[in-house]
């Protein structure tokens, strides 16, 4: 009977021994498995945080583009600055549309890379490639539009400057004529008048008398240096400093008077221009 209790307790023995060892495999597996999901897990989390830094730089971009087309409709500066501000601008959203383009590559090959195909990864960067299209598609357009206006301004800077030329030529032609109507007009109310004694006058040939015959006024060439050029419109007395004095040019009575002054000298003073210029525009006048 002992030897019965002593085998019964000596199988009991091995059975928990090797469920002791059983459990202990059971337990090692566990902890690699649990090992193994955690590195899967970090490996994961990695990745999800990776592509999210990507797509925080794209969504970045994104609004930095907004804010760069914003500024495309609301530069301060003159008509030829804000033409080369668009440029500029439209320079700048290229480069951040490349450069978002890039990141978005690298976010899709990194997917692909990782075997882990996330449907709604998949879907948002599907959908960032339209929007990406449409800004390059957007941003051509707005560039055409540059290049139509730059060669609108370009015409109409070729017709103002068409417009200035001609207008520089009519102002040039107004201005001659008006020069040659002035000048003209000038010489249409130029006088000349002389004064001298009988033999001062004759000595420049502004009076000719012969023996015997009658005195001849400015029968030759003028001596226009022995004249003081004078215009009509303005000349209304002449100071002769003589007591006495005799007109040789025929002058309209009637159209001056010879007025006395205190000193009992005379001042021709013409009380009727056109009237008093009408046969000639020549006054020589005798000082006695």
């Amino acid at each position: 009977m002992k030897k019965i209790l002593l085998a019964l307790f000596g199988g009991s023995l091995l059975v928990m021994a090797s469920c002791n060892s059983s459990y202990k495999e059971k337990a090692m597996e566990d902890s690699l498995k649990i090992a193994e999901l955690t590195t899967n897990y970090e490996e994961a989390t990695t990745f999800n945080d990776s592509l999210m830094l990507l797509m925080a730089d794209i969504y970045n971009g994104l609004d930095s583009i907004n804010m760069q087309e914003g500024l495309l409709y609301n530069t301060s500066n003159g008509e030829s600055d804000r033409r080369a501000e668009v440029r500029n601008n439209l320079h700048a959203i290229k480069q951040r549309l490349a450069k978002n383009h890039q990141l978005l590559e690298q976010m899709e090959k990194k997917m692909k890379d990782s075997g882990n195909q996330n449907a709604v990864l998949t879907k948002t960067i599907e959908q960032m490639k339209v929007r990406l299209d449409d800004q390059d598609n957007h941003i051509a357009m707005l560039e055409n539009k540059l290049a139509q206006a730059n060669d609108s301004i370009a015409n109409l800077n070729d017709q103002l400057a068409e417009k200035e030329e001609q207008v520089q030529i009519q102002t040039e032609a107004k201005d001659a004529a008006f020069n040659a109507l002035n000048e003209a007009d000038q010489q249409l109310n130029t006088v000349y008048y002389a004064m001298g004694t009988n033999k001062e006058l004759k000595q420049n040939d502004l009076l000719e008398k012969k023996f015997l015959g009658e005195t001849k006024v400015l029968k030759g060439d003028v001596n226009l240096d022995y004249f003081t050029k004078a215009d009509k419109r303005t000349l209304t007395s002449i100071p002769t400093g003589a007591k006495k004095i005799k007109i040789w040019t025929n002058m309209p009575a009637g159209s001056y008077q010879e007025v006395k002054n205190a000193d009992n000298t005379i001042t021709l003073k013409i009380t009727n221009p056109d009237e008093f210029w009408k046969y000639s525009p020549y006054l020589i006048v005798q000082l006695d």
